[in-house]
């Protein structure tokens, strides 16, 4: 496996970012049914956003050099300072992302190259190189950093939390993200998940045609203050090309909210033929909606 090849894959794991519709369902459904497809909403969101945080990291601590190469998400725009650029001093390197301040006008962030915009400060650690078994690299945004994060540069979604990755193996990684916090229009949601990625084809140089699978579990609380659990249950599987990497093309969930046992569960492949085709299926109340990953 080529060291220096990008993992910035390995962040597009902890999100696909859903938009639940279900159509002619909305007189049938009960309070807790609401606040079930709410914490699928809300999971999903913070899943998505916190990506475009770990996307970056990752990405930026994948490449050994410290020249900006065409393909990655970093746009000239953006300022990396180094507070420790050595690895020979026995502590790691540490560096800060800026992207700038939030914008008043649109586009809100600046435009990276994975087609997202960002403003504010992301802060990276990394105790050996990202390469090696056994690194860990810590990636986080505070209060005071303003980090923002959005698709289309006018509703950007303001992030806090930590992200530890640790390398298990040269396809292995296991990654944890604590204290996470999203804010946006909608309300606040916190979010915390424990998930383990491991590289199931590697395509060559560049991330385009590689495969993943991710396993693991994930919990936080809703807009409404509703706690939830989160479970996979078949592993996912991501295909990053055209059209496929929003979203998984394999794969099961189930979404659970903890007051009132209410389960939520999704099938990423509800044809069984591994289409990138952005198309979903929620089973709840045994009843099933078939929705478009956006």
């Amino acid at each position: 496996m080529n060291s220096k090849k990008s993992k910035s894959i390995i962040g597009m794991i902890l999100a696909s970012t859903l938009v639940l519709i279900f159509s002619g369902c909305a007189k049938e459904r009960k309070n807790d049914t609401v606040e079930t497809i709410t914490s699928a909403e809300d999971n999903s969101t913070i899943e998505s956003e916190f990506t475009s945080m770990f996307d970056v990291a990752d990405d930026f601590s994948s490449n050994d050099s410290r020249t900006r190469a065409s393909n990655t998400i970093l746009p000239s725009g953006a300022v990396v300072t180094f507070q420790d650029s050595t690895y020979n001093d026995g502590d790691g390197v540490e560096c800060t992302i800026d992207f700038g301040p939030l914008k008043t006008s649109v586009p809100k962030g600046i435009l990276c190259q994975d087609g997202r915009y960002r403003s504010g400060k992301i802060h990276i650690s990394s105790t050996k190189r990202y390469s090696v078994d056994g690194a860990v690299v810590t990636i986080s945004a505070n209060d005071n950093d303003s980090f923002f994060a959005g698709h289309d540069g006018v509703n950007l979604t303001r992030l806090t939390g930590t992200i530890t990755l640790t390398r298990l193996t040269q396809t292995s990684l296991k990654i944890d993200v604590t204290n996470a916090k999203a804010f946006n229009n909608n309300g606040s949601v916190s979010w915390q998940s424990s998930r383990t990625i491991t590289k199931t084809v590697d395509a060559g140089p560049g991330i385009i045609g590689d495969q993943f699978e991710v396993t693991g579990q994930a919990s936080g609380t809703n807009r409404n203050g509703e706690n939830f659990t989160v479970t996979i249950d078949v592993p996912l599987l991501k295909k990053v090309e055209m059209g496929c990497a929003r979203t998984f093309v394999v794969g099961k969930i189930t979404l659970t909210n903890v007051s009132t046992g209410k389960t939520l569960k999704i099938d990423y492949d509800p044809f069984n033929n591994k289409a990138c085709d952005l198309t979903a299926k929620a089973t709840i109340n045994n009843k099933e909606f078939f929705y478009t990953v956006r």
